[in-house]
């Protein structure tokens, strides 16, 4: 599923090309497009990939504090973690008589899907920020982190 992601040349944005959240909202059409294919082909999106790095860095998190850091509903992060462990990409732990508590784990087959997807993900984002320079990168990176750390 391709989205346009280039303004046709005779479209003027007027006050729309300074406002922030448009061009935010461009740039995330931009990198959900750059989306390796082969974790849309497993049914995979980008906060699914998140969800399996952060458990992959954050042994036994709670799905509470996995919901929280990607800004999701914990309802919605429970259909999460079942779409994740019905791909065998990941196992609950313990307290599997509530599942919103059980703490996921990555399998072994989670780990190797993250070891096969991670590089491909890492070339698509430098392909997508390719028009930018290594410090623009840095500078973009910090100022993301600034206004969405600021609550946290």
């Amino acid at each position: 599923m391709s989205r346009p992601t280039s303004t046709p040349a005779p479209v003027e944005l007027g006050r729309l090309g300074a406002v922030v959240g448009y061009h935010l909202r461009r740039a995330q059409l931009r990198a959900y497009d750059a989306f390796p294919a082969e974790a849309r082909k497993r049914g995979l999106t980008p906060p699914h990939v998140a969800v399996l790095l952060l458990v992959e860095a954050n042994p036994g998190i709670k799905q509470t504090t996995l919901a929280k850091v990607l800004g999701l509903e914990r309802s919605t992060m429970v259909r999460m973690v079942d779409r994740l462990e019905a791909a065998a990409l990941i196992e609950r732990g313990s307290s599997r008589s509530d599942r919103r508590i059980a703490p996921p784990v990555l399998t072994a087959r989670g780990r190797a899907f993250l070891e096969t997807i991670l590089p491909k993900l890492l070339d698509s984002e430098r392909a997508l920020l390719a028009p930018l320079t290594a410090p623009e990168r840095a500078t973009l990176l910090r100022l993301l982190r600034k206004l969405h750390l600021r609550d946290a």
